[in-house]
Formats: structure tokens, sequence, C-alpha cells
């Protein structure tokens, strides 16, 4: 789950007018919002960017999908 849509909503963008902003595609974007990608770091950086928040604002759960290490 990510911020994304909200934040952008909350900036009366469109997908289109924040692709433009970012530098990354409206399908990207769409993607995204649509939780069928995930965005690498630079990604995140740029959205965040565009939308003057940070890549925690937008991404808050990915701190906590860590990898789970086996206990043997």
């Amino acid at each position: 789950m990510n911020n994304l849509r909200e934040f952008r909503i909350k900036k009366l963008m469109t997908q289109k007018e924040l692709a433009e902003k970012s530098g990354v595609s409206q399908v990207t974007i769409s993607f995204i919002e649509n939780s069928l990608s995930t965005p690498m770091d630079l990604t995140k950086q740029k959205l965040a960017r565009a939308l003057k928040c940070t890549p925690k604002d937008l991404f808050p759960e990915e701190g906590r999908r860590r990898k789970v290490h086996e206990v043997v």
C-alpha cells in the first residue's frame, strides 16, 4: 500500500501532470498507484520531490516489509 494517489490528488494533479513534473512515466505512476509495481528508490525520490514530500510519506510501509530471516 502506498499514498501516492492521495498525495497527488491533494496537490490537485493528474497522473499526466505528475509524470511531466517528476520525469516518471504516466504508466509507471498508474502501476504504482494500483500496486502493480514497486518503485525503485530513484523513482520514489522523483515522485516525492514533485509532490513536495518525502519518499516515506508516499511509501510508509516500505521500511516494515524487510526480509524475514529464518531461524535454524
